[in-house]
């Protein structure tokens, strides 16, 4: 009850639901077992002999009292299933709201397959305990109820004999179903070997060109290893009590014809205990069928309990480092502040540590360095998308947490390195998408402003061609050209710039930069590059390395002096020069 109390805290609205698929599946239970009663009542009167008039009769109420069992049960399935269908729908609706609100560094350290099969994999096992485990476990529980009661109506010493069968084969049902920690391990391992294949479809161009097996990923054949192993040895482990199961059964089903004997010898009727044996043989297929239910109830409890657990900690931990931002809505200046700031990505190592930086407002500004040097991580906490451990930033003299989240993204733009646009969207939509009640001037401008008319002409239906229909797909240039257009749509005062070009071909780099141009004017600008010969002509550029500033000044001052900067320079020219010798 505790499960399906937090079950349905997700979807209220069909607690009703859930409470008539118990009813319902109920009351097909009573029916079925009156249907049982009358069919002992009918073999009797054959055995001992009585007069058959009523049979007929008592034959189509039996009928009847099977198919209304059969309609209830559906109709108690059918409202399960709605609740459980309503639940699937509210867990993935709270994972996407989760997902969308959700602070940048869960997405840093978390593999994106591992968190898509999380959600998918554990919302698909909640559906199982609502959708049929409802009326499953009130017939589980009902069932053997009421045939203890039909058995000892029988004959009390079948119904003695019954007991200890049901007794016997809990005993070795719960060996059968294996420990816990079995399935604890089990969901664990299921959740890496799924998430380690989605990684690897989405590799498959690697795998293609290098023709690498499934052995060169490493961690994924390992999974794949690890989970044969496991579920082979928990198979193995059950062996024993699942083939005893089926022995001890068969002789249970045997074992009234000697009760019968030793009664008959007693004096009792044959006739009577002839009916009784039969009678007894085939509510034994109903105990079976009911013996499975418990244990695979059980077994999906289990899985419906860690399922709800794994879903719920992983909303907690997206939870975990998400800025609680303010309700202002007035930037007086762009100008940003960072003071004695520490920053770390996983709560342990930390990029950042008691870091102070001013930037003033409408310049441009350059971040160089090594790689894991921290400017990447500088300009991330500038957009807004991570929180800080200690220490604050400020923009416009103001805590970048006090502002309105929407008011601050709008002021913020951000150029990636590999920007991404929907397929089958058009050009025109993928750009509006950044001001969705924009004109369609606008929108125009915005793409004529990122240099995006010099390659429209190449499709039948300019900005209206769809992404990805009919063969029309954009070169790593082009789309960042559109991804450019978005940014001058949404027209922000602040400008972050994370190496935009580097993948860019000659043509492309040589548009791109006329379009950043264009972007930065009157702009506070963010620039992270390490092709130092696009940073020349920025107003200041700032030398990082482990996670401090160690050099600043415009691209002349630093090469004047034995800087860090002007040894970056020289090894960029030498390997500009470097080529092949044939």
């Amino acid at each position: 009850m505790k499960l399906y109390k937090k079950l349905f805290s997700y979807m209220p609205e069909r607690k009703m639901h859930g409470f008539l698929s118990v009813i319902l599946t109920m009351a097909g239970i009573i029916m079925q077992f009156t249907a049982y009663y009358l069919i002992w009542l009918l073999l009797k009167d054959v055995f001992l002999g009585e007069s058959l008039e009523e049979a007929l009769k008592i034959a189509t109420i039996i009928l009847l009292l099977f198919v209304s069992h059969g309609l209830l049960y559906l109709a108690g399935t059918w409202m399960s299933h709605l609740a459980g269908f309503r639940l699937e729908t509210r867990l993935r609706e709270k994972g996407i709201r989760h997902l969308l609100e959700a602070s940048n560094t869960f997405f840093d350290v978390h593999n994106s397959g591992k968190v898509r099969k999380i959600i998918d994999n554990n919302v698909e096992q909640t559906h199982m305990i609502v959708a049929h485990l409802i009326p499953d476990q009130t017939a589980a529980i009902l069932t053997p109820l009421l045939m203890l009661a039909l058995v000892f109506t029988l004959d009390i010493y079948l119904g003695i004999f019954f007991v200890i069968i049901v007794f016997i084969s809990l005993i070795i049902m719960k060996k059968m179903m294996g420990e816990t920690q079995f399935m604890d391990a089990y969901m664990k391992k299921l959740d890496e070997l799924n998430a380690g294949a989605v990684e690897y479809v989405r590799s498959m161009p690697v795998v293609k060109i290098f023709n690498a097996p499934v052995i060169g990923f490493k961690k994924l054949y390992d999974s794949i290893i690890e989970y044969k192993e496991m579920v082979y040895k928990y198979s193995m482990s059950c062996r024993i009590p699942y083939v005893a199961f089926q022995w001890i059964l068969n002789i249970f089903i045997v074992s009234p014809v000697f009760i019968a004997l030793f009664m008959v010898s007693r004096g009792d009727s044959p006739a009577l205990w002839s009916a009784k044996v039969l009678f007894f043989t085939l509510f034994m297929g109903l105990f079976f069928s009911n013996t499975m239910k418990i244990m695979y109830v059980s077994m999906y409890q289990f899985q419906a309990n860690m399922a709800v657990d794994n879903l719920e900690n992983l909303f907690k931990e997206m939870e975990q480092k998400k800025i609680n931002f303010g309700q202002d809505r007035e930037m007086k200046t762009t100008d940003i502040e960072f003071r004695d700031v520490d920053f770390s990505y996983d709560g342990e190592n930390k990029v950042l540590e008691n870091f102070s930086l001013k930037l003033s407002e409408n310049k441009v500004y350059a971040l160089v360095g090594s790689s894991g040097s921290g400017k990447s991580t500088i300009a991330k906490l500038i957009s807004g998308l991570y929180p800080v451990d200690s220490g604050e930033i400020r923009i416009g003299d103001k805590n970048i947490s006090s502002y309105e989240k929407e008011y601050l993204m709008n002021k913020i733009g951000i150029v990636f390195q590999n920007p991404k646009l929907f397929n089958g969207v058009t050009i025109f939509d993928n750009v509006k998408l950044a001001r969705e009640n924009a004109s369609d001037e606008e929108v125009y401008d915005a793409l004529k402003k990122a240099r995006c008319n010099e390659f429209i002409d190449k499709f039948k239906d300019g900005y209206k061609a769809v992404i990805g229909a009919e063969g029309i797909n954009l070169s790593g240039g082009e789309i960042q050209r559109v991804s450019i257009a978005r940014i001058f749509l949404k027209n922000p005062k602040i400008i972050i710039l994370d190496e935009a070009s580097a993948a860019a071909d000659p043509e492309n780099e040589y548009e791109l930069l006329l379009a950043f141009s264009e972007l930065i004017k009157n702009r506070t600008t963010i620039m992270i590059a390490h092709r130092l010969s696009s940073v020349r002509g920025v107003d200041e550029i700032l030398v990082v390395e482990k996670g401090k500033v160690i050099e600043r000044g415009n691209h002349k001052e630093l090469m004047e002096r034995e800087t860090r900067y002007r040894a970056f320079v020289d090894l960029y020219e030498s390997a500009n020069e470097w080529e092949v010798s044939v």
